[in-house]
C-alpha cells in the first residue's frame, strides 16, 4: 500500500483518529512505567541549578497558578509549568531513551502532556492515549530520519520530540486533523536545539522548551492559527532543512514502536553512552586481585557513535561529568556504583578520581555490535602485569536487560527522598498503577509539588 504524498497530513489523520484505542496492554504498561520514571526524574532534577533559575524567571513573570510545578511548592502558568518541568526532567540525564529516535522521549512528552491534562481536567487514560500517539510519532520520524538527523548535529530529543509532544497535546485537546496538522505545522518551526550544548544548562532546557512549545503550538491550532500544509515535505519544510531528505512516511502503529522498539530506562544518571562501559567497569571492579589501587591503565574500546555524544575534555562541572565517559568510569570503579551522589560538586574534584580518570584511554572500536545501545568494552592492565577484560553489549535497562517495575518504584523513593513524604510516594504509585482508571490526573500533579522541598524566594 502506497503511502500519502503529504507526510503532515498522515501523521494529523492518524494521531485524530481512532488507531491508538487499539493500543496493546503490553503497550499500556510500558506508558505507565514511563510516567512513573519521568516522575521520578523531574522530582530530583527540580533541585538542580538550571532548572531553579528558570523556574525563577518565570515566577517573576507572576502568571495564574494553574498547573503544578514539581518539587517547588507552587503552581504557575500552564506553559510555565511545562518549562520549568520538562528542564527538570532532563537536568541529570537520568530519563528515558528510545534507541531508534536517538533521543529522550518521555521527557518531553510527560512534561507537556501532564500540566495540560491538569489545567484541561483530563483523565489518565486520555493521557495514555495521547503519549502513545506522540511516542509513536517522535520514534517513528526517527525510524525515517535518523542517524543522519543526529550526526549533522542536531538535539533530537528537542527536533523531533517536538513534533511527537505537539501530535501527543492535539490529540489530548482533541483537535480535528486540520488542526492537528497545523498545530505541527506551527511545531516545525520551533523546532531547534543545537548538540554543542550537550554537558550543559541548555542541553536540560532543550526539553523545558519542547514541552512548553508542544503546548502552545495547540492551543494556537485549536484558537484557529495557521501554518503551511507542506511544513514537513515542501522545499524548504523540516524534512529537506533539518535532514537533508524526503523520506517516504512511514505506517504508523503497525506495530506499534512501544512494543516494537520500546523503552530504555537509565539505572545510571549519565550520558546513555556511558552505561554499557560503567557496567563494565562495575563487575570488573570485582574481579581485580588487588581492588582498584592496582590499575595502571584503563582502555575503554567503544562504538563510533560514543564520539557524537560525549565530551573529551576533562569535566569542570556536574554536567559535563555525566557526558564524560573517563569520568563515569572513574567514578565506578572508585566508588562501586554511579548514582547522583557520584556527580555532586565535592566530588568533580576529588583528586583519586580526577587520577584514575587521567589513566582512562578511550578508543573507537569496529569490533562492536552496531545495535544502537552503545556497546563497550573496558581493558584494565593492573600493576602485576595481568589484563582483565570485560565486554558490556547491553547495558542495563537496554533491549535485553530490562529494568523491573520494583526497580522504578525504588528509582522513585530515591529521586523523591527529602522532597516527598514516604506515604506520598506511595499514593503517587498507586495513582500510577491504575493510571487509566483516574478521571482527573489533577491530585496526581498537586502531590508532586513536594510539601518537603525548599521553597523558591518569593513563594
Amino acid at each position: 500500500m502506497s503511502m500519502p504524498a503529504n507526510p503532515l497530513r498522515a501523521i494529523a489523520e492518524w494521531s485524530t483518529g481512532e488507531a491508538i484505542e487499539s493500543l496493546p496492554a503490553q503497550a499500556m504498561a510500558l506508558v505507565k512505567r514511563a510516567v512513573l520514571d519521568t516522575i521520578a526524574v523531574s522530582l530530583l532534577g527540580s533541585r538542580q541549578h538550571g532548572p531553579r533559575i528558570v523556574a525563577e524567571l518565570q515566577f517573576a513573570q507572576q502568571e495564574p497558578a494553574h498547573a503544578s510545578v514539581y518539587g517547588m511548592r507552587r503552581k504557575t502558568g500552564l506553559l510555565s509549568a511545562a518549562l520549568i518541568n520538562g528542564t527538570s526532567a532532563h537536568v541529570d540525564l537520568f530519563d528515558d531513551n528510545n534507541v531508534l529516535m536517538i533521543a529522550h522521549p518521555s521527557a518531553s512528552l510527560l512534561s507537556a502532556l501532564l500540566p495540560l491534562a491538569q489545567v484541561r481536567g483530563c483523565s489518565g487514560r486520555e493521557i495514555i492515549e495521547a503519549y502513545a500517539i506522540g511516542f509513536e510519532v517522535g520514534v517513528k520520524l526517527g525510524r525515517m530520519l535518523n542517524p543522519e538527523l543526529y550526526e549533522h548535529g542536531w538535539h533530537v530529543t528537542r527536533v523531533l520530540g517536538v513534533m511527537g509532544a505537539t501530535a501527543a497535546c492535539s490529540r489530548l485537546l482533541r483537535l480535528g486533523s486540520e488542526q492537528c496538522a497545523a498545530a505541527l505545522g506551527v511545531a516545525a518551526s520551533m523546532a531547534s536545539g543545537i548538540r554543542q550544548n550537550f554537558g550543559t544548562m541548555t542541553m536540560a532546557l532543550h526539553v523545558g522548551l519542547t514541552a512548553r512549545d508542544a503546548i502552545h503550538a495547540a492551543l494556537l491550532a485549536e484558537a484557529g492559527f495557521g501554518a503551511d500544509a507542506e511544513a514537513l515535505h515542501g522545499k524548504y519544510g523540516f524534512f529537506p532543512v533539518f535532514a537533508q531528505q524526503n523520506p517516504e512516511m512511514l505506517p504508523l502503529g503497525r506495530p506499534f514502536e512501544l512494543e516494537a522498539s520500546g523503552i530504555m530506562f537509565k539505572v545510571f544518571p549519565s550520558g546513555a553512552p556511558t552505561h554499557a562501559a560503567v557496567d563494565a567497569a562495575l563487575v570488573l571492579r570485582e574481579r581485580l586481585p588487588g581492588g582498584v589501587s592496582g590499575i595502571e591503565r584503563v582502555t575503554c574500546f567503544v562504538h563510533p557513535w560514543n564520539a557524537m555524544t560525549l565530551r573529551e575534555e576533562q569535566p569542570k562541572d556536574p554536567l559535563q561529568a555525566k557526558v564524560s565517559l573517563r569520568y563515569c568510569v572513574a567514578a565506578a570503579f572508585l566508588k562501586g556504583r554511579l548514582t547522583p551522589e557520584e556527580f555532586a560538586p565535592q566530588c568533580i574534584d576529588e583528586q583519586a578520581l580526577l587520577d584514575l580518570a587521567g589513566r582512562i584511554d578511550v578508543q573507537i572500536s569496529g569490533d562492536l555490535p552496531d545495535n544502537g545501545e552503545f556497546p563497550a568494552e573496558v581493558h584494565v592492565r593492573t600493576r602485576d602485569g595481568q589484563t582483565h577484560v570485560q565486554r558490556c553489549e547491553v547495558p542495563p535497562g537496554g533491549s535485553s536487560r530490562p529494568v523491573s517495575y520494583e526497580q522504578l518504584v525504588g528509582k522513585l523513593r530515591s529521586c523523591a527522598a527529602g522532597i516527598l513524604e514516604p506515604s506520598v510516594v506511595d499514593r503517587i504509585t498507586q495513582a500510577v498503577a491504575r493510571l487509566e482508571e483516574l478521571r482527573e490526573v489533577r491530585g496526581l500533579c498537586e502531590m508532586l509539588e513536594g510539601p518537603l522541598s525548599p521553597a523558591l524566594p518569593g513563594s
